[in-house]
């Protein structure tokens, strides 16, 4: 069997292709299911800057066309055309490679970010209770997120916590300076809310409002900041006395049009307005930044400032790089042996029948041996098996495919076993 992969990242695509291949999280298990269907099953992980499919095949061309026409048919925008010359696909180790850096957060906005060890994770559970993983898959996805703690452990990527939204809040301050008085509105309320939050405080906003689909939800949250919440209808409203909005919901559309800010900035002359989306898809109508008095951020403002400090992030990378390395190749000998230790059991107890039944003949022929030169026979014949077996099970630890198979045919095990079942 080969990994395989096939993607879709906002490095690669236009953010209008991106958001139309994003699988929505409480639609996840229906997806996989459509996975099963289509492609024999596998793991999506669906972010704001990816969406992702890694799988298991036995023919790596026919499993990767798959995995494509796949992602094609999910694509829910009709700007977007052409999808297939946007997606990237992989099979071999280089799955393992681009997984491990993924978890890691090197292939992120913000480099090392934390948030995608938890998308990581949730989407191996959910291809899991979908039952769509293989357990090879899913030996993968965990020796990533093995390798990924061990990153953010022994490394300055782990000190570093940083996030898109963290990114994003930067960003607003590097244009409007101190946030402190500036007042904020939130709109959503989810873990990506909660890390926004979290990162308005730690810059000095002290005036942040939230608003949430789920009224219970912006409740905790408001409560947490000490702030207070609005319900969504009053969103255009509260905006016209807001210095900054940032949204980040799971809308599958966008739920801030350019004629609520038009009309927002009508109520507001001479004042300028910042708006930070970091949804996927996106929250904001990107039209809104030809408003006249407002700055938009989206996030692929957020990826062309990453790319510009790409010294940066390649230096700082260097020693996740060897981790992973590490972590892959532990994978890859866990694997390799997972799958060749029943041959490696079935030759060891053929040579060790064989080597008995040679002792017994040899001590019946010679007889009258002590009982010191019968384990020096044994030991002998026990040594000279270990080293006639040394290389075929080197071999059929190695990296090989057709290893097993080789070893089985060369052994006589398969005829053995059919044997056994007459």
């Amino acid at each position: 069997m080969n990994f395989i992969f096939a993607g879709i990242n906002i490095e690669h695509a236009p953010v209008e292709v991106l958001e139309g291949v994003t699988v929505p999280s409480h639609d996840l298990e229906k997806y996989l299911q459509r996975l099963a269907t289509h492609a024999g099953g596998g793991v999506i992980l669906s972010t704001c800057n990816r969406m992702e499919i890694y799988s298991i095949t036995e023919d790596v061309a026919i499993g990767i066309n798959q995995l494509k026409e796949y992602i094609e048919t999910t694509s829910k925008s009709s700007r977007a055309t052409n999808i297939d010359q946007y997606i990237y696909t992989l099979n071999g180790d280089a799955v393992a490679e681009h997984l491990f850096s993924v978890a890691a957060g090197l292939d992120s906005i913000a480099l090392g970010e934390s948030e995608i060890t938890g998308q990581v994770t949730k989407a191996l559970q959910a291809a899991g209770e979908a039952g769509t993983i293989d357990p090879s898959l899913s030996r993968m996805f965990h020796a990533a997120l093995r390798t990924s703690r061990r990153i953010r452990k022994e490394t300055a990527l782990g000190r570093n916590r940083i996030s898109i939204s963290s990114l994003g809040v930067k960003e607003l301050q590097n244009i409007v300076g101190d946030l402190s008085g500036l007042h904020v509105l939130l709109v959503g309320a989810g873990e990506t809310g909660r890390l926004t939050a979290n990162a308005l405080r730690r810059y000095g906003a002290d005036e942040i409002v939230v608003s949430s689909r789920s009224f219970e939800r912006g409740s905790v949250l408001a409560e947490e900041l000490g702030s207070f919440q609005v319900t969504y209808e009053k969103v255009p409203e509260t905006l016209v006395g807001c210095d900054m909005l940032i949204t980040c919901t799971a809308s599958a559309d966008p739920i801030i049009t350019v004629e609520t800010i038009r009309s927002v900035m009508d109520e507001r002359p001479g004042r300028p307005l910042n708006i930070l989306d970091v949804g996927m898809p996106r929250d904001v109508d990107p039209t809104v930044a030809e408003v006249p008095g407002v700055t938009l951020i989206s996030l692929s403002e957020l990826q062309l400032k990453s790319r510009e400090n790409w010294a940066l992030r390649e230096s700082a990378s260097a020693q996740a790089r060897e981790l992973i390395n590490d972590g892959i190749s532990r994978f890859k000998e866990r694997l390799t042996g997972i799958d060749s230790e029943p041959v490696v059991r079935s030759l060891g107890a053929r040579t060790e029948r064989m080597r008995r039944e040679e002792v017994e003949q040899t001590l019946a022929r010679m007889g009258g041996l002590t009982d010191q030169q019968a384990q020096l026979l044994e030991k002998m014949s026990r040594s000279l098996v270990r080293r006639i077996l040394a290389d075929p099970i080197n071999f059929l630890r190695s990296e090989e495919t057709q290893a097993a198979e080789s070893v089985q045919k060369v052994f006589a095990l398969l005829k053995q076993d059919e044997d056994k079942t007459d």
